[in-house]
């Protein structure tokens, strides 16, 4: 692959990981709002099942988003040219524990989605 086609779905994934972190945050922002202000509104038919299920559904797609971008990034280091490589930077980008960051994605994503389960039910 050239290389400025490489850097650009480099960059292109990377904003694509960026983009789905403020979702994600509103979502769950959202999720504990109304599981801390709105109690008697949970308690209409369906309404906290609505919620649970905005919080799991919601946060698998972002974790299928994250990880798929987390992949993209790690395939984007190895396939560096050996010019890029044998940078500083690219030697730094080369060794980045992108199978933590994947690990870290699920169990963030999970314990989240767990807690507001647990307040919810």
């Amino acid at each position: 692959m050239r290389a400025d086609l490489l850097m650009s779905v480099i960059s292109n994934r990377s904003a694509d990981m960026r983009a789905i972190i403020l979702p994600f945050v509103l979502a769950h922002t959202g999720v504990v709002i109304a599981i801390v202000f709105g109690a008697g509104g949970l308690e209409a038919d369906g309404v906290t099942l609505a919620v649970a299920a905005w919080a799991v559904l919601g946060s698998l797609w972002a974790m299928v988003w994250t990880d798929g971008c987390i992949q993209d990034l790690a395939a984007g280091a190895r396939d560096l040219p050996e010019e890029m490589a044998d940078s500083h930077m690219g030697r730094n980008y080369a060794k980045s524990p992108f199978a933590g960051f994947r690990v870290m994605n699920i169990a963030i994503v999970t314990l989240i989605v767990v807690a507001e389960l647990m307040a919810l039910y």
